[in-house]
């Protein structure tokens, strides 16, 4: 059993009255290769086949000749071979793609077109705002505004941190986060595509030209399917509707042609509600009619920082007279785009990774293909599973990375100032207490973490939840991480910490317990000051506790401080970015994964009832 790609540029005219149905892809954000999209979406089709370890070269998606237009890029298209058993329901099948990389490459090369990440994002919070207000009043309550901005302005920071630190991790190939260049890449296109109305412009004109081209060459051409990715959705979505709020003519007659219409990974939602300017005005021609219609089928991984369910769009979709309505009982669908047609699902374990891993998952291409090219949108197929695997590794791994990073700064401090304390101190002659020493060790710098951890959530929550609730969250975590403590040091330890404190251990928490409260409330009314709080009062506890274990020693100022020096820096360091990392984590955990995100815009969204062209 095989499956053939062969381009449809060899005996031109032969091969394109073969193709009588295309796909057509359309690529997402960020550095793009030509035919990439085809290659992706072709492998796809070939794995439904049973060739699922088939894997041609990109090279071989580039036609012989091209065919060029001046208004759109070459267009090469590439006929799909399917074996035997497939050939009535995938024969006469071609492969093309909408390519817009090169638009906002263009403005990026200018280096002074796009904005810079961080005034950009402080623009959407203050456009959140706006909307807000226009929608609530101007007691709006949903959101804290002015927390927000710092909060985003500090996650941007936290991800080119993050990207940084796993550089050799990528380059081992062990780690690839990805979620840095996702970051710039969707920040800058949607920039490109949302407010830049020339660039923009561009793009949408070049989808419009590319179908109108395609359509024009394949002759023959009855079916069209449009399979879209990130960005690209919402270039093939406000494209399409362009094409159908016109007169119908030539130049928009493949419009009628398009059967089905895949989006992954999608930020529809964002861009209706954010930028209701771009849909303004966008309702179907009266002319327009359709025996059948689009059938629509949205997929998105619940940890995607970019896609989620589209019921804000399917909201608008329908005040615009895009489904059927019971409001206008004679008006056709257009699209058929049911709730039961949004797929969630958890299958890719990190943000990167849920964004872009669509492109090779079998099973969720499997079912658009079932579903819509083969049974036309007249049966259900299997909807893609869950792993659970990757649940837990999303939900957990990420919090054990953090509590890891707490107990490396813990560790170094610890381990440089038992190395100064016994300095002087005769060796032992046996190895008799190497294990005992190595497991008070663990103990020790497992109980001194699950303090700090204590601390940190609650001293870091209350910048990302509204109370009271998440003063709730935080004490409970600031309790279980004060009794992990007092369960797991060792006596020892917990009496030489406990030295400036009255030698009570229950002092020593008291004070930690002030430091979480000062910075949970700094954090809530001054959230620009970030983590100066808690670090800054931490790390003077710590100096303090540290100055008290030297105090006593009559030969301090023979030992080497400079190790003390760098070690104390190290662990506010890594302090420092795990409570960075915790707030990026639980944002994603409790906002994106949860779909607070989507949740909180359909509250804020107004109703945009277009008006019918004249």
């Amino acid at each position: 059993m095989t499956c053939n790609l062969t381009s449809a540029n060899e005996d031109s005219k032969n091969e394109d009255s073969k193709i009588k149905r295309l796909v057509v892809a359309v690529h997402g954000i960020g550095n793009q290769f030509r035919y990439a999209t085809i290659q992706a979406a072709a492998s796809r089709f070939m794995a439904y086949c049973g060739e699922k370890n088939m894997t041609l070269p990109l090279g071989a998606f580039h036609p012989e000749k091209l065919v060029r237009r001046p208004d759109s890029p070459e267009l090469g298209a590439y006929l799909f071979k399917p074996p035997l058993q497939y050939h009535g329901a995938l024969d006469g099948l071609g492969f093309a793609e909408v390519f817009w990389a090169d638009i906002p490459k263009r403005a990026a090369a200018t280096n002074n077109t796009t904005e810079e990440s961080k005034a950009w994002a402080r623009t959407i919070v203050d456009r959140v705002r706006l909307i807000d207000e226009l929608a609530d009043g101007p007691r709006s309550n949903l959101i804290d505004y002015r927390k927000a901005a710092s909060v985003i302005e500090e996650m941007i920071d936290t991800i080119q941190i993050l990207e940084n630190l796993l550089f050799l991790a990528k380059k081992a190939g062990i780690l690839d986060f990805q979620l840095g260049q996702l970051l710039i890449d969707f920040l800058g296109d949607v920039q490109i595509v949302a407010d830049f109305k020339d660039y923009g412009g561009i793009i949408f004109q070049r989808f419009l030209n590319t179908m109108k081209n395609l359509a024009y060459r394949f002759k023959e051409l009855k079916e069209i399917y449009i399979v879209a990715h990130s960005e690209g959705t919402v270039v093939s979505l406000r494209a399409l509707l362009m094409a159908m709020r016109d007169q119908p003519d030539e130049s928009n007659a493949w419009v009628d042609k398009v059967k089905g219409y895949m989006t992954i990974g999608s930020p529809l939602n964002k861009h209706i509600v954010l930028w209701p300017d771009l849909w303004k005005d966008l309702v179907p021609h009266p002319a327009r009619k359709r025996e059948t219609p689009i059938y629509w089928r949205n997929y998105y991984d619940l940890g995607d920082p970019v896609g989620f369910d589209l019921q804000i769009t399917r909201d608008w979709l329908k005040e615009n007279r895009w489904l059927n309505d019971q409001q206008n009982p004679n008006t056709g669908a257009i699209f058929s785009f049911r709730e039961q047609d949004d797929f969630g699902f958890t299958r890719y374990p990190f943000p990167g990774k849920a964004h872009n891993d669509y492109w090779q998952d079998d099973e969720v291409f499997g079912h658009f293909i079932q579903e819509v090219v083969i049974d036309k949108g007249e049966k259900s197929a299997q909807k893609p599973a869950n792993f659970r695997w990757t649940a837990f590794a999303s939900n957990v791994f990420p919090y054990l990375l953090i509590f890891a990073l707490l107990a490396v700064g813990t560790y170094v401090l610890y381990q440089t100032c038992e190395a100064l304390l016994q300095t002087g101190t005769p060796a032992p002659k046996t190895n008799t207490h190497t294990t005992p020493q190595l497991l008070n060790t663990i103990r020790d710098v497992c109980g001194i973490s699950c303090l700090l951890a204590g601390i940190t959530v609650l001293g870091r929550i209350t910048r990302i939840e509204r109370l009271p609730w998440n003063l709730i969250i935080g004490f409970i975590a600031f309790a279980l991480g004060s009794a992990g403590y007092l369960k797991a040091a060792t006596d020892s330890t917990k009496q030489q910490l406990a030295l400036p404190f009255g030698h009570s251990s229950v002092g020593l928490i008291l004070v930690c317990l002030l430091i979480a409260a000062v910075s949970a409330i700094t954090s809530k009314w001054r959230p620009e000051w970030g983590m100066r709080p808690l670090i800054g009062l931490g790390g003077i506890t710590a100096a303090w506790i540290v100055w008290h274990l030297f105090g006593a020693d009559e030969q301090i100022l023979s030992k080497p401080l400079w190790q003390l020096v760098l070690a104390n820096a190290a662990f506010l360091y890594l302090w420092w970015l795990s409570a960075l990392l915790f707030d990026l984590v639980y944002i994603w955990q409790q906002f994106i994964r949860s779909c607070r995100t989507t949740k909180t815009l359909q509250e804020i969204r107004p109703k945009t009832l277009a008006e019918p062209p004249p």
